[in-house]
């Protein structure tokens, strides 16, 4: 992935010069905007009434991190070697690290960087047990399976966590090493967050939590100090102030005993994020113009919607570099990406209008989290996506 720093000009009329500035990228491109992060992160923050960890996954791009990653005052939730590696020596606040297949290399990085070790299986804590020694000891936090937690159905059945059974052979294993085990996660997966009042929720998650953790302290002698019930909230999170009120009022009893902590990824990053793609190539077939793009599914995997079942796909901002003919008939628009796949298509505009040109600009909004790295640059070796930082 290649970062360029670039900034717009400073007109009177900032759409327009803004717009002008992305006609001179150089496509397929991401477009990340900093300050938007922090708004989201503060604003998600402010609705929840707790703590809010940060899920570096959903976009470890370095240079959006040197510039929002101090308002992280919560603390960091890192999946990888890599992202350890990128925040060392530039987060301050509190690292945990969380991956069900941590390897020996990744736990000794993470001690070295003091982290708190999110633990996913007994296994995997005699490993880190056999990889601490004589080394001080790291704070431990013991995953819970969604599912298991609150067998209601409603929850998927992931592979995440562990059973209570298998939580409590973990805790006496970690409390005979000495490591100390200081609170509970769960999560129940991406868009999972809402309140039902039918005890499959995401407050029934956070009271299941609560209720499991005086038999880990039974074992540890200790009372466990928070509790991570993960997020699961939607790109879209302002639009819900009503189930944030309600969620509230449901929490509020288990926070006179526990500090309730939450994670997002992409409820922070989507928003900040503007994928940019260029005409190359435009056609009438039936009823339909068809925009090829010279991006698509290899550098934006998730708005070919394969993975669902129902596509719905994304409505794109056309900017055109020229005013559109008059006489040109109007027709819907289906906007494909690059490569030979019949699954890349990228997005549509249902409503009819006139075609687009060559070089016109294709703007698809809300894609900051996960798009960019959960996509296969490899597929025909086409060049990553390229990466511009855009404070407003």
């Amino acid at each position: 992935m290649t970062t360029t720093h670039a900034s717009p000009p400073v007109r009177d009329d900032a759409a327009a010069a803004t717009d002008q500035w992305l006609l001179s990228l150089k496509t397929p491109c991401y477009v990340l905007d900093p300050t938007v992060v922090m708004a989201r992160y503060a604003d998600l923050r402010e609705r929840l009434g707790t703590p809010l960890i940060v899920s570096l996954k959903a976009n470890p791009n370095l240079d959006l991190l040197i510039r929002c990653g101090h308002a992280f005052i919560d603390g960091v939730e890192l999946a990888s070697l890599g992202e350890l590696d990128i925040v060392a020596g530039r987060i301050n606040a509190p690292k945990y690290v969380n991956n069900p297949s941590m390897d020996e290399d990744f736990m000794r990085a993470a001690l070295a960087s003091r982290c708190t070790f999110i633990i996913d299986s007994l296994e995997q804590a005699q490993r880190l047990i056999r990889v601490i020694g004589k080394q001080a000891a790291p704070h431990t936090v013991l995953r819970l399976n969604a599912g298991q937690l609150v067998s209601s159905g409603k929850h998927p059945a992931d592979h995440f966590g562990m059973s209570r059974h298998d939580a409590l052979l973990t805790t006496t294993a970690l409390t005979q090493a000495n490591v100390p085990v200081v609170g509970l996660h769960t999560f129940a997966g991406s868009n999972s967050f809402h309140i039902d009042d039918k005890g499959s929720d995401a407050a029934a998650l956070a009271h299941a939590l609560a209720a499991f953790a005086p038999q880990v302290a039974h074992i540890t002698g200790m009372p466990v100090e928070f509790l991570n019930v993960g997020g699961g909230f939607s790109e879209h999170f302002p639009s819900q102030a009503q189930t944030f009120d309600a969620y509230r009022q449901r929490i509020a009893p288990l926070q006179k005993n526990f500090k309730v902590v939450h994670e997002s990824g992409r409820g922070v990053f989507a928003g900040a994020g503007t994928f940019v793609t260029r005409v190359r190539s435009i056609k009438a077939l039936g009823e339909r113009y068809v925009a090829v793009c010279d991006g698509g599914l290899s550098h934006n995997f998730l708005l070919a919607k394969t993975e669902s079942m129902l596509k719905q796909y994304a409505q794109p901002r056309l900017l055109r570099r020229q005013q559109a003919p008059v006489d040109a008939p109007t027709l819907p628009i289906q906007f494909v990406g690059s490569t030979c796949s019949r699954a890349d298509v990228i997005g549509w505009s249902h409503d009819a209008s006139a075609p687009p040109s060559v070089g016109d600009l294709v703007i698809f909004e809300n894609c900051g989290a996960y798009n960019q790295t959960y996509s296969v640059s490899a597929f025909l070796s086409q060049s990553p996506a390229h990466t511009y930082i855009h404070q407003s």
